[in-house]
This record gives structure tokens, C-alpha cells and sequence, in this order.
């Protein structure tokens, strides 16, 4: 299953908020004019490097203005058409064979005209793909066999962000782009888009032995009190070290320790935790506790 990096188009993809008057068929608000269709700087080249990396460019779109009897159903495709036409798949292609529908970065546009308050009885409804209503990319998701775990969402308003989440995609994959958003722009929302995670920092596991000295106490360990003394002074120097304490157990004659780091760093380890228990331990018992040289 393909991902795809969903897309609201006024003032995600194509300019609407600086239009001119004539634009507008009533109030300003969803463009229905593709006279007026221009695309915001650096989409083509956002929406192209997101075609590169693998994703399905879908189009989600309230077009409540139809409702509203600001135009048709037909005024939203040719909208749609022109966006098509202003983000060819192949900019340097000559296609001489005419096509009803021109190669384009768009795999698929889907608009919604409905709106609850419309003078237009035919589409005088809140219905289930107007935003922030999952209707639409849920229906995309299925029809065009995508991927919602790996797809995205972009757009200025928090509705779109919702209508992706309500449909299943994670929300830290929907971004709000806009003045008032983390995000400025598309460009700005495909480089977070198309950077790759952090790769977790993998160390080796070290093990060190730590051997006790039997010349004087052949079973050292086996006190219970001098075990649990030795087990909780590894712990406590690993998180005063900031080394990560995989593993510790101890026989009666010898300590072994697992840690998350690199020999180096677990010799140095095992070098404080013999000084700090044969200190104890000679204070206690009068002798040291372990060989000079048992690290292994």
C-alpha cells in the first residue's frame, strides 16, 4: 500500500486570502474561479519532491461556496483542472496526443460542496466529507488502497487536521501550515515531511568481572549483607555515572556486570565499584574485598 501526503488546496497548494475582488463570486472564501488559480511559491517543486519519495498527492477540499450558490460543482473540477495543468507530472514533456486529463503531480482531488447554512437545497447539509468530517480521506484511503500509518496530512486549518486524524492517521503526521503555525508554508511542511527520524544510538553490551580476593575468606559473597552492599554500589555508580546498568549478579567469589556502553567505559566502571567497595569492606572486615587486578 502506497503512502500519500493529503492536501487542502486554498492556501496550501494555491493562493486564495490575497485574491482580488473579482475572484469572488460572493464573499471571499472558497475559490471556484480558475481564472484566478495561481499556485503559492516553491508548491511545484514541495509537491514534486513529495511525488519523488514515493507519496500519492491527494487533494481534500471543502468547497462550501457551492452550497452558498457561489458556483457549481463544474466551477470546483475546473479549479481543480487548472491545478492539474500548473503541476504537470513531466514539466518537459511534449504531449502531443491530447488527453481528457493531463499527467500531473495530483493522483486524485476530492472536493466537498456541501455546507449546513447553503441556499442551495441540494447541498444544504452537514454532511460526512465536509471537514473537519473524516468523509473524505477515509474514502480516499480505501478507493486508492493507502497507507495511513506512512501518510500525511498538510493544511492551514485545523480541520484538516482533524479530518486526517478522524480517519486515522497519526497526529503528528498532520501539520497546519500558515502565518499563525509552527510551519509557514508547504515547502517548510515537506522538509519536516521528507526528514528521516533520528537513528537511535546503539551501543554495544560490555561485561566486566570483578574477582574476589580468597587468600584470606575463601567465600567472600556469600554474606549477605557484603553481596547486597556490592550490588547496590553498582547501582548506585551507574546512575551517578550515567551508565546504563543492564545486568549485575554476584556468586559467592565473584561480581558480574552487564552495562550499555564500551569496554572502555565498563573498565572504568569496574575500577570506581572495586576502589568504593574494597573502602568499605577494609573498614568493615579489616582486609580488602577484591584481587588488585580482577576486572575482566
Amino acid at each position: 500500500m502506497r503512502p500519500a501526503v493529503f492536501l487542502d488546496r486554498d492556501d496550501t497548494i494555491n493562493v486564495n486570502a490575497g485574491l482580488p475582488d473579482a475572484a469572488w463570486r460572493g464573499t471571499p472564501g472558497d475559490l471556484l474561479d480558475a481564472a484566478h488559480t495561481h499556485l503559492i511559491d516553491g508548491a511545484e517543486d514541495a509537491i514534486r519532491r513529495l511525488r519523488d519519495a514515493g507519496y500519492a498527492i491527494v487533494i481534500i477540499t471543502n468547497q462550501g461556496g457551492v452550497a452558498r450558490g457561489h458556483g457549481s460543482v463544474a466551477d470546483i473540477d475546473a479549479v481543480n483542472d487548472r491545478l492539474r495543468d500548473l503541476l504537470p507530472d513531466d514539466p518537459l514533456a511534449d504531449h502531443r496526443e491530447p488527453a481528457p486529463i493531463a499527467p500531473s503531480l495530483i493522483d486524485a482531488c476530492y472536493a466537498c460542496p456541501f455546507h449546513p447554512a447553503g441556499t442551495n437545497a441540494r447541498f444544504a447539509d452537514e454532511h460526512a466529507w465536509r471537514k473537519p468530517n473524516p468523509g473524505m480521506v477515509a474514502a480516499a484511503l480505501a478507493e486508492l488502497s493507502l497507507d495511513a500509518n506512512r501518510s500525511w496530512m498538510v493544511g492551514d486549518k485545523q480541520r484538516d487536521l482533524d479530518a486526517a486524524i478522524g480517519a486515522g492517521i497519526a497526529p503528528e503526521r498532520a501539520l497546519q501550515v500558515g502565518p499563525n503555525a509552527d510551519l509557514p508554508d508547504l515547502a517548510a511542511a515537506v522538509d519536516l515531511i521528507l526528514t528521516p527520524p533520528p537513528m537511535p544510538r546503539v551501543l554495544a553490551a560490555s561485561r566486566v568481572v570483578l574477582h574476589a580476593d580468597l587468600a584470606t575468606n575463601p567465600r567472600p559473597l556469600a554474606d549477605e549483607r557484603v553481596r547486597e552492599t556490592v550490588l547496590a554500589s553498582a547501582r548506585a555508580i551507574a546512575e551517578r555515572t550515567g551508565v546504563e546498568l543492564l545486568d549485575a549478579s554476584a556468586t559467592d567469589t565473584a561480581l558480574t556486570a552487564t552495562l550499555a556502553a564500551s569496554r572502555v567505559a565498563a573498565m572504568g566502571f569496574a575500577a570506581e565499584l572495586r576502589r568504593a567497595t574494597n573502602a568499605w569492606h577494609l573498614g568493615r572486615h579489616k582486609r580488602t574485598l577484591w584481587l588488585d587486578r580482577s576486572a575482566d
